[in-house]
């Protein structure tokens, strides 16, 4: 809609303009939690490097096999799947990267309460960091809505987006964006003085995003349709790790919370 601005000669783009803000986000987020819960945020920071890392490796290969294949054979291959020049990543990689890395995180906790706790301060820092992530999205030309002819839908502000291909298209960056706001200020209110919800918020937040993205334009995989609708890898994806978040919460749940 706006992929970027123009600030002393250079060209800054939305979506990575949005990538920094969020992450500066998730850093005030988590450092402010884990006093008031009496954790060690530099237990999360220090590991921090090691965590983004990883998770960009996996979002990045899973585009990698989507689109070149399962290896890459030359070194246009790796140059393809170690830069970030084009903001290339698939939501399944990313979503699995993620995950992946909360697990291991989690990992090195020993205690059950102490997990409940960091998976807390995890879920609202990543929850509310994706409140602006997706609005600078909804600004950028790498997440696309569907056309449309409601009064939902949106057009372009610059002559250069891709979005001028298409008369209106559904704003589903700020779908996203309400709706982790939402679900945020839910979890919150359920939440109390008990800890261990924020595995269940992970859950609502992934159905909710599974869905959206039916009326985001990308190439589909592995497609199953009931009627008009049309599922893929995406959507799979964020069920099955939504349903693990759901049991992890059922189970962590049996647990009494530290006084």
């Amino acid at each position: 809609m706006y992929p970027y601005l123009i600030l002393w000669w250079s060209k800054f783009y939305m979506t990575g303009i949005g990538i920094i803000v969020s992450f500066l986000v998730f850093l005030g987020i988590a450092r402010y939690l884990t006093k008031k819960y009496h954790q060690n945020f530099w237990k999360l920071f220090y590991r921090l490097p090691f965590l983004i890392v990883l998770t960009y490796f996996i979002w990045s290969y899973t585009n990698f096999i989507f689109d070149v294949g399962v290896f890459p054979t030359n070194r246009s291959d790796f140059v393809t799947l170690l830069s970030p020049y084009g903001y290339k990543f698939h939501f399944m990689g990313l979503l699995i990267g993620m995950f992946i890395s909360i697990y291991i995180f989690l990992k090195k906790i020993t205690r059950v309460e102490n997990k409940k706790v960091w998976s807390d301060i995890l879920f609202f820092s990543l929850a509310l960091s994706l409140v602006p992530l997706w609005l600078f999205l909804l600004m950028g030309d790498n997440f696309i809505g569907m056309t449309t002819t409601s009064r939902l839908g949106i057009k372009s502000l610059h002559s250069d987006s891709q979005r001028n291909k298409f008369n209106l298209i559904y704003p589903i960056g700020l779908f996203l964006s309400l709706w982790s706001l939402f679900v945020t200020l839910y979890i919150k209110v359920l939440k109390k003085k008990k800890f261990g919800y924020g595995m269940l918020g992970f859950a609502v937040i992934l159905i909710f995003i599974s869905l959206v993205l039916l009326l985001q334009q990308y190439s589909r995989h592995a497609v199953f349709s009931l009627g008009n609708v049309m599922f893929d890898i995406k959507q799979y994806s964020a069920w099955i790790l939504a349903f693990i978040c759901y049991l992890t919460y059922s189970r962590w749940q049996k647990v009494p919370d530290l006084q």
